[in-house]
């Protein structure tokens, strides 16, 4: 039988193969943290603890997914964005820390605002459920073409006590029939030529349809020819895009007159185009 000090050196020496060690070690506090149900600090304290024979059975399953690349996310069952816990899977992108920052901008601009809120690929339901839950008056909508998505989202709005408008829409093709005060995306951008630059855990188990398209600018341009029928006067457009393509998305909506953009991360990388009316 196997001490939690052992178990945890072999987490992270075997993930040290396929990752930095920061993050082989992250996602062993983290597995540890779930299993074991022990918080961080206790884990040092509880460290000769002696594991049952059904917790080494888990973890032992768990490492072997973690070495062909699953996300721990998906393993796991859930993914934390923006202080909240969200259910995901393989039908759903997993939240990103950089979505995490357009949520925030949004929440600082409508702070306490009773707008009307349009999130164009609902995924897991991140963004709009965040929105939601931070700015409570809003009346938050959200579409995706996937009904396994959409399942998910309303699971997770029910879980963290939200109330969403959720629509299965193909957006390309279908125009939503009301108008909003605010538009928000983080769509797929990302061309199936850089697929090459992708991490195996994103490329192997990721859902494609929300990651790639033939042409990343694709919905770029679907929001922009919508944009003039759906958004209200002096209404706002925030979007995630890619680091190199920030330029030629603002571009879009300049070409038509509006006025865009470009605000940079925390890393310094043009991640986030706002557009207004």
């Amino acid at each position: 039988m196997a001490t939690l000090a052992e178990k945890q050196a072999e987490y992270i020496k075997s993930l040290s193969t396929i990752c930095d060690q920061a993050e082989a070690r992250a996602i062993t506090l983290w597995i540890l943290e779930d299993v074991l149900n022990v918080k961080g600090p206790k884990l040092s304290l509880e460290r000769f603890m002696i594991l049952t024979t059904h917790q080494e059975e888990v973890l032992d399953g768990y490492l072997k997914r973690l070495l062909k690349y699953e996300p721990v996310q998906y393993i796991l069952g859930y993914a934390e964005f923006y202080g909240l816990k969200f259910k995901v899977s393989p039908a759903v992108l997993i939240p990103r820390p950089e979505t995490e920052e357009l949520v925030e901008l949004v929440i600082s601009e409508i702070k306490n605002s009773k707008s009307k809120i349009l999130d164009i690929g609902t995924g897991s339901g991140c963004i709009p459920i965040a929105l939601k839950k931070n700015i409570s008056q809003a009346d938050v909508a959200s579409i995706d073409i996937s009904e396994g998505a959409l399942q998910i989202a309303k699971e997770n709005a029910e879980s963290n006590g939200v109330d969403v408008t959720f629509i299965q829409m193909n957006i390309l093709k279908e125009t939503p029939t009301k108008k909003y005060d605010v538009i928000i995306s983080n769509p797929p951008y990302i061309g199936y030529d850089e697929k090459e630059k992708m991490n195996n855990n994103v490329l192997i188990y990721e859902p494609h349809l929300a990651l790639f398209s033939d042409d990343p600018l694709l919905f770029y341009k679907r929001i922009a020819e919508i944009a003039p029928l759906i958004l209200n006067p002096h209404g706002k457009i925030y979007l995630e895009v890619s680091e190199y393509r920030a330029k030629d998305v603002s571009k879009i909506f300049a070409d038509i007159g509006m006025k865009a953009q470009i605000i940079k991360d925390m890393s310094g990388k043009e991640r986030i185009v706002t557009v207004n009316n």
